[in-house]
């Protein structure tokens, strides 16, 4: 059985919910759950503190949201054959869908109270996504749209981590555009960022769901290919090396062409940053070797 519903409020107090609860259905406290909702803004961890502290009130076996939108979604538990879902919505903004489900049949009482609590969650959940939207701009490159280098430094770490945890291959490539210099100082830094643009969204092209592509600086690119050995990722860098090289670039009726070197790396026994001086070593390499070339990591 499913429900669905959507809760709309112009209300501007957690402490006062708009759901209106029938004759005979009682309260549920919300200052404990308002108050612990309070305490983050943190997206995850505030789902998880409201799934936690309605359990009491409402037993569920999972919960889960969804954010279209921002291409979002975050599960709690575990999914049981009935469940209710509200699209919650403030102000005329929609923060996205919860949906709770468990085995057993939601009764119209439960349904009054999952509505009346989930009033409390609509302003915590609107700060928790701007929180993630200000995260996510502070790691993102203005011009091309991808990872910065902060957002390297805080994914290189993690995926070092993982990989070693679940005994996967990493392989990190170190992408830098040939000549770049000459392109700005002939054509001017509007064609040049073009060119910036042409290459992450080209290489970008290339990678599966979930590669990593980050802007290191300058004309410099980093990728991070989960699951992949050593002689995968040179296939991958010479794709990406190869589709440059081949790509137009039209700026202001120009057509740019531009190639680039790589050097490829794959995780040993050693930590993220060493990871990279050895791609990045690997890079120097291809570079005094002519250029437009992929070099791997000794």
């Amino acid at each position: 059985m499913a429900l669905h519903g959507s809760l709309n409020t112009d209300s501007k107090s957690t402490l006062a919910p708009v759901v209106s609860l029938a004759r005979g259905v009682e309260a549920p406290d919300t200052l404990r759950l308002t108050t612990a909702l309070q305490t983050t803004l943190d997206l995850e961890q505030l789902l998880r503190i409201f799934s936690d502290t309605v359990q009491e009130t409402v037993p569920h076996q999972g919960l889960t949201y969804r954010n279209d939108e921002r291409r979002f979604v975050l599960a709690v538990g575990h999914t049981g054959r009935h469940h209710c879902s509200y699209r919650l919505n403030l102000l005329g903004t929609e923060l996205g869908e919860v949906a709770m489900s468990r085995n057993k049949r939601f009764s119209e009482q439960d349904l009054a109270q999952v509505e009346y609590l989930l009033c409390t969650l609509v302003y915590p959940l609107r700060n928790a996504l701007h929180y993630r939207d200000a995260l996510a701009a502070a790691h993102r490159d203005p011009l091309t749209g991808i990872g910065n280098r902060a957002a390297l430094e805080d994914h290189l770490a993690r995926e070092v981590a993982l990989a070693r945890r679940h005994h996967q291959s990493l392989s990190l490539l170190v992408v830098d555009i040939d000549w770049f210099k000459q392109v700005n100082d002939r054509h001017g830094h509007t064609v040049g960022d073009a060119v910036l643009r042409s290459v992450a969204r080209v290489t970008k092209e290339l990678l599966r769901g979930d590669d990593l592509l980050f802007r290191f600086g300058g004309e410099e690119f980093v990728v991070l290919l989960r699951g992949t050995p050593q002689d995968g990722a040179m296939i991958v860098a010479e794709r990406i090396r190869a589709a440059i090289a081949a790509a137009n670039c039209i700026c202001e009726g120009k057509d740019i062409k531009v190639t680039v070197s790589l050097g490829v790396a794959t995780l040993r026994e050693e930590d993220g940053d060493r990871l990279f001086d050895r791609a990045d070593h690997a890079l120097y390499e291809a570079k005094q070797q002519g250029r437009n070339r992929v070099q791997a990591a000794q």
